[in-house]
């Protein structure tokens, strides 16, 4: 358990790093943050323990690329599944601004990906037709 325990804090940092990004933390985006986490522990209510790494997220201590490392030697399909469920949080609020773009975009920069690999998630105005067929295949729907 200690390894799943490692990477879901290290999820829940990417994770509440693209809910910061834009300096308003949402509650919209912190709820989504909850529903997200349980959907990939397959459980219906958070641990205290995990509760506590969404709740005392402290942004200014959040280094993209420090905790992305762990992440460096996955190979690209994983990467790209760590970009879409982060950009799904960027998006959960309703929109994905400049903040959350920029975010991203480090993201897939700091993972070493091709812009090409990620385009489709960020703010880029030719792949709009993707990013909605994108947020249509959300697991965890968006809150209202």
């Amino acid at each position: 358990m200690g390894s799943v325990a490692h990477r879901i804090g290290i999820l829940i940092d990417l994770f509440m790093g693209a809910a910061c990004a834009d300096s308003d933390c949402a509650e919209k985006e912190r709820l989504y943050v909850r529903a997200l986490v349980a959907d990939l522990l397959c459980i219906d209510t958070l641990p205290p323990e995990v509760e506590a790494l969404i709740q005392e997220f402290d942004p200014a201590r959040f280094d993209l690329r420090a905790t992305v490392s762990d992440f460096l030697r996955e190979p690209p399909m994983n990467k790209r599944r760590l970009m879409e469920l982060v950009a799904y949080v960027t998006l959960s609020d309703g929109t994905q601004n400049i903040a959350e773009d920029t975010y991203l975009r480090d993201l897939g920069h700091a993972l070493g990906m091709r812009v090409e690999e990620y385009r489709h998630l960020t703010n880029d105005p030719d792949m709009a037709h993707l990013r909605e067929s994108f947020t249509d295949l959300a697991r965890v729907p968006f809150p209202v």
